[in-house]
């Protein structure tokens, strides 16, 4: 019998919220010391491009925005990446220092592997910045697959970087937009795609209304990794400000944190390194599981 584990990234991995609003405002506080620009007008635009692309994580978004568009005239993207070299320096710098492994997922990710788990991730995140990430914390070896929503992300602005960047073939499967949290039948494609009954599966994430009301509805054993919800609210605030989300996710949001308190997973764990006492794994360091 395989065992498949289905990882959300953000905030099960690593602190999403943190790195990337710190790298965001790193960049937006360049934006307006070296170009002049006034942050709210900033904010509002980021907040639109962010809509029409249908991502909050857009690399590169910053050259879509009107006020830099203006200024800067009709330059191609990779032309019009050079003017932005600080900003984009200033987010870049900032990631680097922010983005890091909860402390016992390397470690964890890799018992799981030697003991014949199947791992694959799992994320809205678009392909480039999922890959990336997973290739920059030295984990990307230790998933078969990478599933990722589709998007409308146009390409890194210099073409060999780009092809510097590109997963390996077979690495990543594009799943349609209709395929959002919490939508089980996500869940229901990944299992048939590798070959392994629900039963069988086990997903771990940091949300109760998306990642673990999918896993319940799916069949599929969900483990909250409640520590993903501990970061600075005024970070999130922030990510809200430029937010995405429509009227309509909005309110769906509302209704399922509403039915959040009625949401209980199979298992609760504190560190990434719970996972391997709940499936029957002995390794060091010894973990904490609990039933919730």
């Amino acid at each position: 019998m395989t065992t498949l584990l289905i990882a959300d990234l953000d905030n099960t991995l690593y602190d999403w919220v943190t790195f990337f609003a710190r790298s965001f405002t790193a960049m937006v506080d360049a934006l307006v010391s070296e170009l002049g620009c006034d942050r709210e007008e900033l904010l509002d635009e980021f907040h639109a491009v962010h809509q029409r692309l249908g991502n909050s994580e857009q690399p590169f978004a910053v050259l879509e925005l009107p006020s830099i568009r203006e200024r800067f005239g009709p330059l191609d993207r990779l032309a019009l990446k050079e003017k932005l070299d600080v900003p984009l320096r200033a987010f870049n710098s900032e990631r680097k220092r922010t983005l890091a492994l909860y402390d016992s997922v390397a470690e964890t990710l890799a018992a799981l592997q030697e003991s014949g788990v199947v791992i694959v991730g799992h994320t809205e995140s678009i392909k480039a910045n999922a890959h990336y990430r997973l290739a920059k914390l030295g984990i990307a070896d230790r998933f078969r697959r990478l599933y990722v929503l589709d998007s409308g992300y146009p390409g890194h602005p210099d073409p060999e970087r780009a092809s510097e960047l590109r997963p390996p073939d077979g690495f990543v499967h594009v799943l349609p937009r209709a395929r959002r949290k919490p939508n089980p039948e996500v869940l229901l494609e990944i299992c048939a795609h590798e070959g392994v009954a629900p039963d069988d599966a086990w997903y771990v994430g940091d949300s109760l209304t998306r990642d673990i009301s999918m896993a319940k509805a799916a069949g599929v054993t969900a483990v909250w990794a409640r520590y993903g919800t501990s970061y600075d609210p005024r970070l999130w605030d922030i990510l809200v400000r430029v937010s995405h989300w429509s009227e309509e996710d909005i309110r769906r949001e509302a209704e399922l944190k509403r039915l959040q308190g009625e949401m209980r997973p199979d298992f609760t764990i504190d560190s990434f390194a719970d996972l391997l006492p709940i499936l029957g794994i002995e390794h060091e360091p010894a973990a904490r599981a609990h039933a919730y």
